[in-house]
């Protein structure tokens, strides 16, 4: 630390009273910064000065001091201080030397100034786009990330995209928050097969900073596909004929006579079981429930008998359980002669399948589906041979047929068209019987981009035995198919978290899901 001193006498001088404790000082003048403190004084009294000190500290008291020589300009004892700390308070006092004796002045103060806070220059704001993701015919995810807020609050941040480069909020555009951090946005009413510009942006007070122009292309529409089926081929039989499957597991309602496809390739109506409900379709603001099945139940119900498409042969004595609310049950016979319930068309008819004279057995074939086409005659159910054939026996592009999965949080099956390509998304143990449904994790929104490449998906169900549901919905699932089995059984795709039997059989008096199927080149 650097100390001057200035000291100055004065011509005129006079003399101090010797019972005085303490001298004072002329003209004292404390000049102060943040870290320093210019002091000086005139030194007025009779006696030849030999030394002058500035003794100075922090705080109120005289410990802990240190002592400043002073030096002389003129008559004016000067002294300059450094290094000190702002907004402090300092005490100091004079000490004067003649060379025989020392006389000094009373305690004084000061106090350091503060730093004065300079405003942090605004920018905009810094911000990343980040890769697009899930994209679909219409849809795509997007977003980003904010690393600097440029010195001011970031009020919003999203992402916009156009046709053309580098879009702006001029264009469609959607917010995701505020502040710094990662971010996503969807962007939705996207044409099919169309190339796009996105950029993130973020808004603070000095305006939007945009980030890099990210392009990509959506998916083709795949036009051919009719009303009401995924857009994906599945080849069933050694001839090369191919099918779509629905968009969702058939439903009806009894209240209206209405059958259609569910909403969502996972849904499911489900019942309940040991006092819970299972199952993810409402109606009305009501969980739907296959144990309320009735004739004019005006919930959905989708668990079915077999062959109960409401269509009956007046020449077949033995159907006597043909509408999709009949419940009449027995574990051993669909139809005996002393349990009349039977289901679809007996073994006594020129067609005990679901073909030729009793097609109209097949929902698809005797209904309309209200989302699918809502005319007759445009669905049906898979047979047999063709299940094991789908299963088990088609070429595909990456020989991937069936994959376990949970989508959306439901268990169930995806089947992968015949074009199925392996960067379209990929999964694990694939074609594995044996397979557990967690082999594979799909959140809602990564499906939405697998069933745009094709793929569908079965999801689990339970079993209805008349009013009872059962079989807990994390387990297991039975599809009907169109053929039969003996007089009181028919086949059904099967399958559980340890299992997968695409023709299996199962009592035709059981409710259990349809899936059906268009014929691609009927």
């Amino acid at each position: 630390m650097l100390m001057v001193l200035v000291v100055a006498l004065a011509s005129c001088k006079k003399t101090p009273d010797v019972n005085l404790k303490y001298v004072d000082v002329e003209r004292n003048l404390v000049t102060v910064g943040t870290t320093t403190a210019n002091i000086q004084c005139d030194y007025a009294y009779i006696a030849t000065l030999k030394k002058a000190y500035l003794y100075y500290g922090e705080g109120e008291s005289e410990t802990n001091m240190t002592s400043a020589e002073m030096r002389v300009v003129q008559n004016t004892l000067y002294v300059e201080l450094t290094g000190l700390k702002e907004n402090t308070t300092y005490s100091y006092y004079y000490e004067f030397h003649n060379g025989f004796n020392s006389m000094r002045t009373a305690l004084k103060s000061f106090k350091t100034e503060t730093t004065p806070i300079t405003p942090p220059e605004i920018i905009l704001p810094t911000v990343i786009t980040a890769e697009v993701t899930e994209i679909t015919t219409n849809s795509a995810q997007c977003g980003g990330e904010v690393t600097n807020d440029g010195g001011s609050e970031v009020t919003e941040r999203g992402i916009c995209w156009s046709t053309n480069e580098n879009p702006t909020l001029d264009n469609s555009h959607v917010a995701a928050g505020t502040g710094t951090g990662t971010f996503t946005a969807a962007m939705s009413g996207l044409e099919a097969n169309t190339t796009y510009h996105v950029r993130a942006y973020a808004v603070n007070e000095m305006g939007t900073a945009y980030g890099l122009d990210v392009e990509f292309t959506t998916l083709d529409g795949g036009s051919n596909a009719p009303e009401g089926a995924i857009n994906g081929l599945f080849t069933i039989n050694e001839n090369g004929d191919q099918v779509y499957f629905s968009q969702g597991n058939l439903q009806y309602q009894a209240s209206t006579n209405t059958w259609r496809f569910a909403e969502h390739q996972w849904d499911y109506v489900g019942g309940t079981i040991n006092g819970i409900e299972y199952g993810t379709v409402y109606e009305s603001g009501v969980k739907c429930n296959n144990s309320l099945i009735s004739s004019s139940y005006s919930g959905w119900i989708d668990l079915f008998g077999w062959g109960t498409s409401g269509w009956h042969d007046s020449n077949d004595s033995r159907n006597v359980n043909y509408q999709p609310w009949s419940t009449s049950y027995s574990y051993n016979f669909a139809w005996d002669a002393t349990n009349p319930y039977g289901y679809g068309p007996s073994l006594n008819m020129p067609s005990p399948d679901l073909i030729n004279s009793s097609a109209n057995y097949d929902w698809g074939i005797y209904n309309p589906i209200s989302n699918g086409g809502n005319q007759s005659n445009q669905w049906r159910t898979l047979s047999m041979d063709e299940s094991g054939y789908v299963f088990n026996t088609r070429s595909t592009s990456t020989g991937i047929r069936y994959a376990k999965a949970v989508v959306n949080e439901v268990n169930g099956v995806i089947l992968l068209p015949d074009d199925w390509s392996s960067s379209n998304f990929m999964l694990n143990d694939t074609n594995n019987d044996g397979a557990s449904y967690s082999s594979n994790s799909i959140t809602a929104s990564e499906w939405n981009m697998l069933e745009q490449f094709g793929a569908v998906f079965l999801p689990i169900t339970n079993l209805r035995a008349g009013t009872s549901v059962e079989i807990v919905e994390n387990v297991w699932a039975g599809y009907w198919l169109s053929s039969r089995y003996g007089s009181g059984n028919a086949y059904k795709i099967q399958f559980s978290n340890w299992s997968l039997e695409p023709q299996s059989i199962q009592s035709r008096c059981s409710g259990m899901s349809v899936r059906l199927i268009q014929d691609a080149n009927p």
